[in-house]
């Protein structure tokens, strides 16, 4: 078993999230670059962040990517 860990925020700040499970390695891949695809690298303007993860059954990470274009107001502080 593999399980897709995806998650997005959209511009107003909601964040959406779910796991998907499939059978095969590259069944979960497929997913994990289909959901990159459709909602990161700017393919969507109202979403500003997309995580996806593909996770065996022992819990190894096997792909990570994350697109963050979060935008920080100047005047708001930032995390150190």
């Amino acid at each position: 078993m593999f399980f897709l860990v995806q998650v997005q925020r959209s511009t107003d700040g909601v964040y959406t999230k779910g796991v998907v499970v499939h059978e095969t390695l590259e069944a979960a891949r497929q997913g994990f670059h289909a959901y990159l695809g459709a909602y990161g690298y700017g393919h969507v303007p109202t979403i500003d962040y997309v995580q996806c993860m593909v996770i065996d059954a022992n819990g190894m990470v096997r792909d990570s990517a994350v697109d963050n274009r979060i935008v920080i107001p100047e005047d708001e502080p930032q995390e150190q």
